[in-house]
């Protein structure tokens, strides 16, 4: 019934990858709730899916755990306290599962060149290897891969894109922390204040501070 599988969680590329995906094949979203995943990001996903008149596939998976849970100090990159480890593979392995029972061709991520720069399990080398993976270990259905349209585009690349594809931006979640509205003061926000000033769009993004 499906062609495409998009692993979304309502931040911008993500939705702007659901959004690529739906714009060329009948689209399926799967989102992971994850242990302290905040409400403001799952409330963001279920609205995008509606919008979109899609369907989603939420899967609670409470085991996977933030960087925080186990470690109070951390040095260097702000994003450290929020890096899931194994995220991608774990995320990807869950997708595959779903993939290969329903025979859909391909799982979407939506990774773009600034996620690359940091997160290991993003890079283009990453996908290639678990694609090499996933095809080996399958076997009633292998003929899916993982895409990442995404990947060679920059965050001001995806919000223009998200644009033209006519994502509803408003809809979408940056923040980190578990909050009804956004924080304004974490990497997410930071970052989405950044790019939507870079682009001079107007933010209808609801800040605490």
């Amino acid at each position: 019934m499906y062609e495409a599988l998009v692993l979304f969680s309502g931040g911008i590329d993500s939705s702007t990858a659901l959004y690529w995906s739906k714009s060329r094949y009948k689209t399926l979203a799967l989102t992971i709730n994850y242990n302290s995943r905040p409400e403001g990001e799952i409330d963001s996903a279920r609205k995008i899916i509606r919008y979109a008149n899609l369907e989603l596939l939420e899967i609670d998976a409470k085991f996977i755990k933030e960087a925080f849970h186990f470690y109070n100090k951390f040095e260097g990159d702000v994003r450290w306290p929020f890096y899931i480890a194994s995220k991608n593979l774990l995320f990807y392995a869950i997708a595959a599962h779903y993939a290969e029972y329903m025979r859909i061709r391909l799982i979407v991520g939506g990774h773009n060149s600034e996620d690359t720069e940091f997160y290991t399990d993003a890079t283009k080398e990453y996908i290639k290897l678990l694609n090499m993976l996933l095809k080996k270990g399958s076997m009633l259905y292998n003929e899916y891969e993982i895409v990442t349209p995404l990947v060679n585009l920059t965050k001001i690349d995806v919000i223009k894109l998200a644009r033209e594809l006519g994502l509803p931006l408003e809809l979408t979640w940056s923040c980190h922390m578990n909050g009804k509205i956004h924080c304004g003061i974490c990497y997410g926000c930071k970052s989405r204040r950044d790019a939507f000033n870079r682009l001079y769009i107007k933010d209808k993004t609801t800040y605490e501070r």
